[in-house]
């Protein structure tokens, strides 16, 4: 599906550009892009999936297992804006590079050095490659983008990303079967460190629908004074929410599964990276979405059903009913995404949106510090199933706050 998907994408591509030479590099570069979003995410999810498996290993307390996973936060956190500035300032293709071999150099140190501090290390430099690859990847692919192909343009790219997504976990669940769980790692180094040598080689910087670089001549805060206006900083406190509800799940969906539902480690770690996997069609889906029917239709009807599945997700008696509604809920979370990083190119100057796409992603890693810290707080108190009404609660006011934005 994803080979017809692609081929209509490079025919949509072929007729906007006007043919040429235009149409073979709109190809090789969409390619590229997709495949380096890929295997830049295989370790995205690995924190979260490994939490039960670590707490069990290392005698770890909920909370301080919940601090682990924020601290590689904190490092996205501190380097967003600058990543985005020097995304706009130096170009794309030196940046997505470098994010793609520091991945290989934090997959080296947790095979050599499997200790508690070397596993956050290894953690924050992983998060810090992602928080330096998103600016100026998602800026290559919507600036290659025809306008009329920009929802799904960045559909193809965030597909790859969650086909990345969903590979860590499962890849660690038939690991655990045979080997110890540093060796999901070892895995992913050789592809990697292959794409971050093409990076090398693969010139995404300049657009292929005209124009010319608008980097030239431009300081450093020129990208700052584009993205501050109220429209966009409205968008940012939608992100906030957003990324507080989904965090508040995913951070914890496999401690869920082990805890509350009796699951082994491997099998909650499969079905952790299954709603990835199926979001590699939702993700397409949710570009025609925003294409066709406008952004705030398609995210009202989007959120409404990720709520009322999370909500049958809380109130499930049996294990296999919680994880149908959650494959439900994740399907449609994810249909979200090339309609949120849309939204910034639609907004924002071409020649800031790398600036814009850091700015994004900093709500993501606000959350990602406080958050886990707060839910292991209140999950020590109560019982781990007061995650669902707080994600519930966060949803709610992320539909409320859409239908304020007024985003054409």
């Amino acid at each position: 599906m994803l080979k017809i998907l692609y081929r209509e994408a490079y025919q949509t591509s072929y007729r906007a550009l006007g043919g040429s030479m235009v149409k073979g590099d709109f190809q090789l570069r969409l390619l590229f892009l997709c495949a380096s979003h890929t295997l830049l995410h295989v370790y995205t999810n690995l924190p979260l999936a490994l939490l039960p498996i670590l707490i069990n290993e290392y005698d770890l307390s909920i909370l301080i297992a919940s601090i682990i996973v924020s601290i590689p936060r904190a490092f996205s956190l501190v380097f967003s804006v600058p990543s985005g500035l020097l995304a706009d300032r130096l170009g794309h293709t030196k940046l997505i590079s470098f994010s793609l071999f520091l991945e290989v150099f934090a997959a080296s140190l947790i095979l050599l050095f499997p200790s508690v501090e070397t596993i956050v290390l290894c953690f924050s430099l992983t998060a810090l490659a992602s928080t330096f690859y998103h600016p100026p990847a998602l800026s290559a692919t919507s600036n290659i983008s025809p306008s009329d192909f920009l929802s799904r343009g960045l559909g193809f790219h965030g597909a790859s990303g969650t086909f990345g997504i969903s590979l860590g976990p499962i890849t660690l669940g038939l690991v655990l079967n045979w080997l110890e769980w540093r060796y999901v790692y070892l895995i992913w180094i050789a592809p990697i460190f292959v794409v971050a040598v093409t990076a090398l080689f693969v010139n995404v910087d300049e657009p292929l629908h005209g124009g010319h670089d608008e980097r030239k001549g431009k300081s450093l805060t020129t990208p700052l004074k584009d993205v501050l206006s109220v429209t966009f900083l409205s968008f940012i406190l939608l992100m906030l929410f957003r990324s507080a509800a989904g965090g508040t799940i995913s951070t914890y969906l496999t401690t869920f599964l082990t805890e509350s539902k009796g699951l082994d480690a491997s099998l909650a770690s499969i079905i952790f990276g299954l709603s990835p996997l199926i979001g590699l069609t939702s993700v397409i889906v949710g570009g025609y979405a925003g294409d066709k029917l406008g952004w705030k239709r398609s995210f009202t009807l989007i959120i409404s059903t990720v709520t009322i599945a999370l909500f049958c997700m809380f109130v499930s008696t049996s294990t296999i009913q919680t994880v149908l509604f959650y494959l439900v809920y994740g399907f449609f979370n994810i249909m979200t995404m090339p309609i949120t990083t849309s939204l910034v190119a639609k907004i924002i100057p071409q020649k800031s949106r790398g600036t814009a796409y850091s700015l994004q992603f900093i709500p993501m890693s606000i959350v990602g510090i406080v958050m886990p810290i707060i839910l292991g707080i209140l999950i020590n108190l109560l019982e781990i199933w007061i995650i669902f009404p707080i994600a519930i609660t966060f949803y709610i006011i992320v539909l409320a706050i859409s239908q304020i934005l007024k985003m054409q």
